[in-house]
């Protein structure tokens, strides 16, 4: 086995990880939300947060870590290429969206839940709100695998266009739901 080769391997292999595990884990919570089961989707959403220093932040480090390590290893890749930025960017967004929003609001879920339980009257649109966020950030994951294996240029007009509307109905259907879910009745004033 080359450097390169080994490389190869750590990247798919550390992003089949990544992407499976959150593939897994959004399907889980979608299974208990289209059920009904609120004690299932919160345990599971409470999973996330002892999963993500276990698993999805070790498993993304890695992804972006060996990918930058085969471009420099590389003859024929370069940071330049656009397939690469594309890929840097998706990396880019998942990790500012686990650092920036799923990681306070699940401390925000958490606080809901220890203060009002399991059937707070917020915690239905919290938690509505990141599987609606965690369906666009697994999207872009799908499409960053599917730049990894395209490998778009400028060229590719058609491709980049598909892959941006995906992306953008992505969030719309996202938007949807959150705009759609019931909110909390206001505090009464004194």
């Amino acid at each position: 086995m080359t450097w390169y080769e080994f490389l190869l391997f750590a990247h798919i292999a550390a992003a089949i990880i990544w992407l499976g595990a959150g593939f897994l884990m959004t399907l889980v919570i979608f299974g208990a939300r289209s059920a009904g089961d609120r004690a299932k989707e919160l345990s599971e959403q409470q999973g996330l947060g002892w999963l993500a220093p276990r698993l999805f932040i070790p498993a993304s480090l890695s992804t972006v870590i060996f990918g930058v390590l085969l471009v420099i290893d590389s003859d024929f890749w370069s940071f330049d290429q656009l397939w690469i930025t594309i890929g840097l960017v998706g990396w880019l967004v998942s990790f500012v969206l686990g650092f920036f929003y799923f990681k306070p609001e699940g401390e925000r879920i958490g606080a809901i839940v220890a203060e009002g339980g399991p059937q707070a009257p917020e915690l239905d649109r919290r938690l509505l709100a990141v599987t609606a966020v965690d369906r666009v950030q697994v999207t872009i994951l799908f499409l960053v695998v599917a730049d990894m294996v395209i490998k778009p240029t400028g060229d590719d007009t058609g491709v980049l266009i598909v892959g941006a509307a995906i992306v953008a109905a992505a969030i719309v259907a996202a938007a949807l739901a959150i705009r759609g879910a019931p909110r909390a009745p206001a505090s009464p004033t004194a």
